[in-house]
């Protein structure tokens, strides 16, 4: 099957890549390296398949490129990219996430609507969910597909909108569509602004871990070959066909509890610091995966303890094959969502520094003929 992979050399994107080449699959993997966390990590993120026969790479923006290029023959469409990061979506940034969730979501659905793709898979979240109360005889909320949706982030918010329009392009246009929300991902090349990376470093570099909260709040860790695994069986499926499925890892379990289960893999303890709840953050919450085993015939395997160990040794081969200082600044720069004209005037500025020293370095040389050995 000839299938496009948005948001390509993403964390969860290139994994996809590789298993659907390792099925036999053609895949055109589309990626617009934006800013919001390093080039270098997502160009390593895809080395692996980069020489691949039956891959191609085009970096290109979903949001005004002539997405014909990439659509036209297409057979299927795993829609990953989007703008991330709960925290980031409040404030002057949000045009953003209306740009990279809604906008491109929607652009990519009309432009295959007339094109008989025999699947349309969208990444969705359990952001979209909101905050709901436990049921009777729960200790935490235990969310189920059939749940009504109250987001309590603008990121939130724009994944449930791009959810909707696949809907309704399935309800009146027939397309194949599946919507699959994804419950905490972790793993191998993990984005650095998660929390579990952002621990793995801090142990690394002997850093306090900084904690948004108590730390009780209690999340379902879904590792990401189990997410590849959905989402894998949903290019094939037609029992998933119109469907919204939960993808929780079944490891539910508090940040706390995580912490801890990280600094035994490693051996090493770092101090915490715990700061204010961010808004829109969850408190607890775990998937109902009953929909996810009877659509799909399989659940998530990977226990929390295993994962973590597995990505514990790709933080540590990846941090020490870099320069230190390169290092830090590929795993720390948060996802604050970005103002592009922030952006432009500080890299004005600094090219303008540098043009000033070049000057300055060039004036000493006339005055000090010849220089010094």
């Amino acid at each position: 099957m000839k299938i496009l992979v948005t948001g390509a050399a993403g964390f969860i994107g290139s994994h996809v890549v590789a298993r659907l080449l390792q099925e036999g699959h053609e895949v055109t993997g589309v990626d617009n390296f934006d800013i919001c966390y390093s080039r270098g990590q997502k160009e390593k993120n895809l080395m692996p398949v980069l020489l691949h026969p039956q891959f191609k790479l085009v970096e290109d923006n979903l949001a005004d490129m002539a997405l014909v290029k990439v659509v036209k023959g297409t057979e299927a469409i795993v829609h990953l990219a989007a703008q991330p990061g709960v925290r980031g979506s409040w404030g002057s940034s949000f045009h953003r996430y209306v740009t990279h969730n809604i906008q491109v979501t929607q652009r990519l659905l009309e432009e295959s609507k007339a094109n008989k793709l025999k699947r349309f898979v969208y990444a969705s979240s359990s952001s979209v969910y909101g905050d709901i109360a436990p049921q009777e005889g729960q200790d935490i909320a235990i969310l189920n597909e059939e749940m009504m949706c109250k987001p309590r982030s603008p990121y939130g918010v724009t994944k449930l909108a791009a959810e909707n329009l696949v809907q309704l392009y399935h309800q009146e246009y027939k397309m194949p569509t599946v919507s699959l929300r994804f419950f905490s991902v972790y793993g191998p090349g993990q984005r650095p602004d998660m929390a579990f990376n952002r621990f793995c470093h801090n142990l690394l570099h002997d850093a306090a871990h900084t904690i948004y909260g108590d730390g009780k709040q209690v999340r379902d860790f879904t590792y990401v070959d189990d997410v590849v695994e959905a989402i894998a069986a949903s290019v094939t499926s037609e029992a998933a066909v119109g469907q919204v499925v939960n993808v929780g890892g079944g490891s539910p379990c508090t940040l706390l509890e995580a912490v801890t289960m990280l600094e035994e893999i490693s051996g090493k303890t770092c101090p915490k610091t715990f700061l204010e709840r961010q808004k829109g953050d969850l408190f607890s919450i775990r998937a109902d995966t009953a929909k996810l085993e009877r659509v799909f015939g399989t659940k998530p395997k990977t226990p929390l303890k295993e994962g973590l160990q597995r990505q514990w040794e790709w933080m540590r081969k990846f941090v020490q094959a870099e320069d230190e200082e390169q290092a830090i600044k590929a795993q720390v720069q948060p996802i604050t969502g970005v103002d592009e004209a922030v952006l432009a005037e500080a890299k004005a500025d600094e090219k303008a520094h540098k043009k000033a020293a070049r000057k300055a370095k060039k004036n000493l040389g006339k005055e000090v003929p010849g220089g010094l050995d």
